[in-house]
């Protein structure tokens, strides 16, 4: 039986293909939604300019406010206004009545900015696709050598589509057509898949859209578009929201944001794709962790339990650091290393040891974990390397 690899890619494995950072990206989000008439007729603007400052005021350094953060508070806060009159207690939100909203905005203008900021981020994303800066050669490689060598499980948290370009044939859960027709995913053919190489987009991707309804399509149901620039047309729902158990709601998008990602891994196909990660981590050969600023819990939880194993799957982890990896976790760590540490086991530094190997690898001293520190494409120019500390870690 072949042996198996999973790949997991954050924000940074697609900052260097030339996607907006984090922050980059709030300021684009800022920038659009206040030169918008729409956003200026229906508050959209001042409800985004209110959530900022109210966060610029509460958290520790003003800085540190982003677009996830934002767009959190602003989905939440839709539904802390009082329900329709006889609304039953299944849809009347129970933290209603301990939240008050000062008056400042409206459901209205919360709701119009929560489906432009998407829109934006959609839009930004998907031009970036379409304007790559830098050559695919390497990722193509890297991902042709892993397909040689291992079946390829990849799963991104990003919305772009640079590993699909560099390997087009990838499976994606959907069905496969000629055409240039919306793509249903394959829900039964899904799960008879599992020996295939594939991406799939756990938060979504500039390629899924609303699209026409067609026969036997579910309310809100998701299709895959090839053509980015259509996929761009059907990005945005306007029927009903989808509800939670909180008597709340939460917004239906083609691409998953803010801060409360799991609840809404619940549709289709992001909750087949969840699944299938916990299925496939755990009976992984290796773990790739690409970029990843571990973020995000409920991804986290899987990659913590494959670690758990025994014997544990190795794991590489790929990032950038300015200095050594062994020296910075040593004096220097913050949120990204104690999750390394703590939820990946990569056991490295003053208390667990660990060895330099290479161009810019740390390895742990049992040999069971890599860390490779000098950003995604100087990991890609350097495949022997890889080769190498696969052969040590016994993936």
């Amino acid at each position: 039986m072949r042996k198996r690899a999973v790949v997991l890619f954050g924000a940074g494995a697609s900052v260097e293909y030339g996607v907006a950072s984090t922050f980059t990206l709030t300021d684009i989000i800022e920038k659009a939604v206040m030169a918008d008439e729409y956003m200026k007729y229906t508050g959209g603007d001042r409800a985004f300019a209110w959530v900022k400052e109210t966060l610029k005021g509460y958290l520790q350094s003003p800085g540190d406010v982003q677009f996830e953060q934002i767009y959190h508070c602003v989905h939440e806060l839709i539904y802390h206004f009082e329900p329709v009159k006889g609304a039953v207690n299944e849809f009347r939100p129970l933290l209603t009545p301990f939240v008050s909203i000062n008056g400042a905005v409206t459901e209205r203008a919360l709701r119009s900015l929560a489906g432009k900021m998407v829109e934006i981020i959609y839009s930004n994303i998907s031009a970036s696709c379409e304007n790559c800066p830098r050559s695919l050669d390497p990722l193509i490689t890297f991902i042709a050598r892993l397909r040689d060598r291992y079946v390829t499980r990849i799963y991104t948290t990003n919305y772009d589509d640079y590993p699909l370009q560099a390997a087009p044939d990838l499976y994606t859960g959907f069905e496969v057509k000629s055409n240039d027709e919306p793509r249903r995913f394959e829900l039964n053919a899904f799960w008879n898949k599992q020996n295939v190489d594939s991406i799939f987009h756990l938060h979504g991707s500039v390629h899924l859209g609303f699209a026409r309804p067609q026969t036997g399509s579910e309310i809100g149901e998701l299709f895959w578009l090839d053509d980015r620039a259509e996929a761009l047309k059907f990005a945005s729902f306007s029927g009903s929201d989808t509800r939670r158990m909180d008597g709340s709601s939460f917004l239906r998008t083609s691409i998953v944001t803010g801060l409360d990602k799991l609840s809404r891994l619940q549709q289709r196909p992001m909750s087949h794709y969840y699944s299938a990660l916990a299925l496939d981590v755990m009976h992984a050969d290796v773990i790739f962790v690409i970029g990843s600023g571990l973020g995000d819990l409920h991804l986290n939880t899987w990659l913590q339990e494959a670690r758990s194993r025994s014997p544990n799957v190795p794991i590489i982890f790929v990032d950038y650091w300015t200095n050594d990896f062994r020296r910075h976790i040593e004096f220097d760590y913050g949120r990204k290393e104690i999750e390394m540490m703590h939820a990946l086991r990569i056991l490295i530094g003053q208390r667990y040891g660990g060895t330099s190997f290479g161009s810019g690898w740390t390895l742990s001293k049992r040999e069971d974990a890599a860390v490779w520190g000098k950003g995604f494409q100087n990991f890609l120019q350097a495949p022997d390397e890889l080769e190498e500390v696969l052969v040590r870690l016994g993936g």
